[in-house]
């Protein structure tokens, strides 16, 4: 069996002290950037687990973050936990994991178990009506601008115009937003954004919904061909799920209507037809969040996002006149 490598070890091999090495893995102390980065690459290739039961004697510290997430069976959830549990490990964190099931009360009694676990952290995904005055360690929130207290944020307004510019030079005029939820700023900001880019001219119908797969399906049933040239939607799932029921029903995208999300899900590039989407850069958001949290940085900050053009987006299909009005003009 391989014998556990030390901190003792890290700075042998490295000819530095051990509270160098201590202070680069807790992101505390004075070690520059450079240095800090080399001893944690260094312990990530040799393997190295810090010792939390050993830290916790000593510092009073767990070595733990809390992590909240609205809903983890929405794939967009576990994406963001794998780029947060990345972010962690590379300063020697744990992190714990919690599903708020999308229920505020839910979300508050994670918060007090958490807590009650010794969490050093808490980032949290949150809910309309979340509380966080009384939390007594760092905190982080994942949203939006408009959100009091966030900490970081995708430029979910900016996305959207990219989405509504982008259907707009095609040439749709007539567009359905699957929208997502009502209480949500996020979806609100995107929604913005989609009509903003596609201009007063033209003819927009909102839906809300949840951000779901299923939502997506039931959408992508309900839809009549010709009732709109493209359906924008406020996020991959919902987009993904509209894909799959078009496709069941024989309707063809992007011949017969295009279609875009929002977030690019690792599906959305192998989806049929891939789909056009905004790109959130998951691990710029992860290590703002947790350098916000252990101390590095001191002030939130908004991420930009990308435009992800690919093939279930084209120009709306002129339909040719219909024969009964041909001949009416004979």
């Amino acid at each position: 069996m391989r014998t556990p490598i030390t901190m003792s070890d890290l700075a042998r091999r490295l000819g530095v002290s051990v509270a160098t090495v201590s202070n680069a893995l807790s992101g505390k102390g004075r070690v520059s950037p450079e240095l800090a980065e080399t001893i944690r690459r260094t312990a990530e290739r040799a393997g190295y687990v810090p010792s939390h039961a050993g830290r916790a004697l000593r510092t009073g510290k767990t070595g733990t973050i809390g992590l909240i997430v609205p809903d983890l069976s929405n794939p967009l959830f576990p994406t963001f936990a794998q780029a947060i549990e990345r972010a962690a490990k590379r300063r020697g964190y744990a992190v714990l994991l919690a599903d708020s099931l999308d229920d505020a009360a839910q979300q508050a009694k994670e918060i007090s178990t958490l807590l009650a676990r010794g969490a050093d952290a808490l980032i949290i995904i949150p809910r309309r009506g979340t509380q966080i005055d009384h939390i007594p360690v760092p905190l982080a929130l994942l949203d939006s601008l408009a959100t009091a207290g966030n900490t970081v944020a995708s430029d979910h307004r900016g996305g959207g115009l990219l989405i509504g510019r982008h259907l707009r030079e095609l040439g749709h005029r007539d567009v359905l937003i699957l929208a997502g939820t009502e209480s949500s700023t996020v979806a609100k900001e995107r929604m913005a954004g989609m009509r903003e880019g596609l201009g007063q001219d033209a003819k927009v119908t909102l839906v809300s919904s949840p951000a779901s797969l299923q939502a997506g399906l039931e959408q992508g049933r309900a839809f009549v061909p010709g009732s709109a040239t493209a359906i924008a939607c406020a996020y991959d799932t919902l987009a993904l799920g509209v894909l799959s029921a078009l496709a069941q029903r024989g309707i063809r995208v992007p011949e017969d209507v295009s279609v875009t999300g929002f977030d690019d899900l690792i599906w959305s590039e192998i989806s049929h037809p891939p789909l056009t989407t905004v790109r959130q850069n998951f691990g710029e958001i992860a290590e703002i969040a947790i350098g916000f949290v252990t101390g590095e940085i001191d002030r939130g900050q908004l991420v930009p996002v990308e435009m992800v053009t690919r093939a279930s987006t084209a120009a709306p299909v002129k339909k040719a006149a219909s024969t009964s009005h041909l001949q009416g003009a004979v």
